[in-house]
């Protein structure tokens, strides 16, 4: 982002000259409205990847913080011995609980659980792998 500033900022300078070349018939009109135009090209997509970067870059950063809280959170509690309606809320925003998958004639053990964190949102956890033997 800060490259792309820079040369923002060049652009306008080398724009500068360009015109005053133009005045002072170093460089042809047609000349000039080329270059120009190519350097006035460059310019709008820096501003428009400016633009992204700033948005992507202030996600990141408030990721970063619900991060940070979550782990200020989490850290209250390292020594749980037993699951209690204060540590939940502190740290769980809501739990959707999906229908369990149905093989006909009987219920199958398998039913989806998601957690939604406070700060981070819903995780979603690496399966383990079951063991070959």
């Amino acid at each position: 982002m800060e490259q792309a500033t820079q040369r923002i900022t060049k652009l306008d300078s080398i724009i500068q000259r360009l015109y005053e070349d133009n005045l002072d018939g170093k460089i042809s009109d047609e000349r000039f409205a080329k270059m120009t135009a190519t350097y006035e090209q460059e310019q709008k997509d820096l501003s428009a990847r400016v633009i992204v970067l700033r948005e992507t870059l202030s996600k990141a950063k408030t990721q970063r913080l619900n991060i940070d809280s979550f782990l200020a959170q989490v850290k209250k509690y390292t020594q749980i011995k037993e699951l209690d309606a204060e540590i939940i809320r502190a740290l769980v925003e809501r739990i959707d609980v999906f229908t369990p998958e149905k093989v006909p004639g009987t219920r199958t053990k398998k039913q989806t659980i998601l957690i939604h964190w406070n700060f981070i949102g819903a995780v979603k956890l690496p399966q383990e792998q079951k063991k070959s033997a």
